[in-house]
């Protein structure tokens, strides 16, 4: 009985690292365009973004840069506040530490992985 879990196991563990090595295959070397379609089903895809949607708009806390990076990430920029109440300063400074932050409202440009900390905040 212990030989036959054994062998069991055995088949059962090379049986999923040819399904994981024939998944990465098909990933990498993208054989007949089948690579695009299971990347479609893995990777979300970003909603084609229109700056000129968002020409008349201006949010006055952020730069054009930052208002451009936003748009392009797929976020609506008419959604982020126009002002910051008490209650997100404080939830910024948790996030991200009161250094930051005051280097941000200074004209830095928050990274990818900041804004995303952040954005429960607002």
């Amino acid at each position: 009985m212990k030989s036959f879990l054994k062998v069991l196991l055995i088949v059962l563990i090379t049986i999923v690292a040819i399904i994981i090595f024939v998944f990465s295959y098909v990933i990498i070397k993208n054989p007949l365009g089948i690579g695009d379609v299971v990347k479609s089903y893995i990777i979300p895809r970003k909603a084609d973004v229109n700056m000129e949607d968002y020409a008349d708009y201006d949010n006055p806390l952020l730069t054009d840069a930052q208002e451009e990076k936003i748009i392009k990430a797929g976020i609506d920029i008419r959604k982020i506040p126009t002002e910051i109440t008490p209650e997100q300063q404080k939830c910024g400074v948790e996030k991200l530490g009161e250094e930051r932050i005051l280097e941000i409202v200074n004209g830095a440009e928050p990274s990818p992985t900041e804004m995303l900390k952040v954005l429960p905040c607002l």
